[in-house]
């Protein structure tokens, strides 16, 4: 049986055969490859080891029951079941338009008087539960960074740190003075399939990557 400084001998000898870029394009498939891999389970909202993540609690809406105010160039509108949020420009109304039929927002900033408001609130149950994660899956956030030892796959920044909380069940902050620990929601991994895939793609690139 071979020992390991033999074995390390052989696959010094076999690296010394390849170019950078050749070693950089396998590197980037092994990438590509392992991205896949992350971004299809957290699709499908389960661990490595196929363990179903802790479902999300539903969000209780807070919503209040009607509002009228003039819009744009004197335009009346009225909302009902309308909230407030936050949006990219600044704080936004969002509810039933009844004069359009459907739901509308309107920036604050746009509204010119406020006509009517009923500010009575109802507790409503969201009735959809979107994915966990649907950003975070995209290869905006997902990266593919190589480097001169090979190559990792994962995220930078904020979405490093939101993704932190989930992969190790952290306690985090969810407003100003309000914290909640997070249930643990691994979302990178690779389990003994994905290595075993890691393992071919390394094979069948090494004869590409030859000098």
């Amino acid at each position: 049986m071979r020992d390991v400084h033999e074995l390390d001998a052989i696959f010094q000898d076999i690296l010394s055969g390849l170019s950078a870029a050749g070693i950089q394009r396998t590197a980037m498939s092994v990438g590509k490859a392992i991205r896949q891999v992350q971004t299809k389970r957290i699709r499908s909202q389960v661990s490595p080891d196929g363990q179903p993540w802790e479902k999300r609690k539903r969000r209780i809406l807070r919503i209040q029951k009607g509002v009228k105010f003039i819009w744009k160039d004197g335009q009346v509108r009225n909302l009902k079941n309308w909230s407030t949020s936050r949006g990219r420009f600044g704080r936004k109304i969002t509810g039933y338009d009844t004069d359009a039929g459907g739901i509308r927002t309107f920036y604050k900033a746009d509204i010119e008087d406020y006509l009517e408001i009923n500010t009575q609130r109802v507790a409503a149950r969201a009735s959809r539960r979107s994915p966990m994660f649907e950003k975070l899956r995209t290869p905006r956030f997902l990266k593919i960074t190589p480097d001169p030892s090979g190559v990792s796959v994962g995220f930078q920044g904020r979405a490093a740190r939101i993704a932190r909380v989930h992969q190790f069940g952290e306690v985090s902050l969810v407003s100003p003075g309000n914290a909640t620990k997070y249930p643990v929601r691994e979302l990178l991994g690779l389990n003994a399939k994905d290595k075993q895939q890691i393992t071919e793609t390394v094979i069948a690139g090494l004869g590409k990557a030859a000098k």
